[in-house]
């Protein structure tokens, strides 16, 4: 990489539900993302599918400044979507997406493979038992068990998926392999460290009922470049926004 190059790394969240696509956002897919979308039933995975590469495109094509119908986005050999060159040659551009319920998150950035996962859901304490036995380690059973707040188990959770989409790696065979001490602002997956950063999200003004979402970004590296939490209001897109979106809060 260019010494000279700004580095940085880009997260953004919204809400698929207060969002109106432009009417070119299908004309950007490629032939086989084409195909994917009309193999979706579900009418919100497809809209998330279809926004989440819409946004792609257009955050790369403006920090890349290329066409968002430049930006060549394909599976790699570990099955993760990815940014890749012609004939398959890797850049040094990066992104990755997670999505639950109508909310979307979208992390970008140029120093080093990254991963963001994002989750809402609410589990009871047998729930959480059940899964923390079949995918932690002893000590991070023993850590949910002293702290059975459900926020724990999301935190857990969530930084565990976004190491694993960083690297690239299944989810299911691999999550009592990444290793975390309560707060620190690090993982280990095998022999490389991933910074973490957390968030919570307040959601829209009519469902103060809900309890925040809760995301985690991973990325690879031993120090990371700041980060910029993105506004989609403020990206200047062809996008109607006719509701409230999510605000992002640090989260220690």
């Amino acid at each position: 990489m260019n010494k000279n190059k700004v580095i940085f790394n880009q997260l953004l969240v919204c809400d698929a539900d207060h969002l109106m696509l432009p009417a070119d956002a299908y004309g950007s897919l490629s032939g086989s993302e084409r195909l994917r979308l009309a193999q979706i039933a579900n009418a919100q995975q497809a809209k998330l599918f279809l926004l989440g590469r819409y946004l792609v495109r257009q955050l790369l094509a403006s920090a890349m400044q290329l066409t968002p119908q430049q930006i060549p986005i394909a599976i790699n050999h570990k099955g993760k979507p990815s940014l890749l060159m012609p004939n398959s040659i890797a850049t040094d551009w990066y992104f990755n997406i997670s999505h639950t319920g109508s909310l979307l998150a979208l992390a970008i950035g140029n120093q080093a493979p990254l991963g963001v996962d994002l989750e809402s859901r609410l589990l009871s304490s047998a729930q959480i038992q059940r899964l923390a036995k079949r995918y932690f380690n002893e000590k991070e059973q023993v850590w949910l068990a002293q702290h059975p707040d459900p926020a724990h188990f999301l935190r857990l959770w969530t930084l565990k998926e976004a190491v694993l989409k960083a690297h690239g790696s299944g989810i299911a065979n691999n999550l009592n392999a990444v290793h975390w001490l309560p707060y620190q602002a690090h993982a280990l997956f095998g022999e490389q460290r991933y910074q973490l950063q957390h968030f919570l999200l307040s959601h829209s003004p009519i469902a103060q009922d809900k309890e925040p979402s809760r995301l985690t970004l991973a990325i690879q590296t031993e120090h990371a470049a700041p980060l910029t939490l993105l506004k989609v209001a403020d990206l200047g897109l062809m996008l109607e926004i006719n509701g409230p979106q999510p605000n992002l809060y640090v989260s220690q």
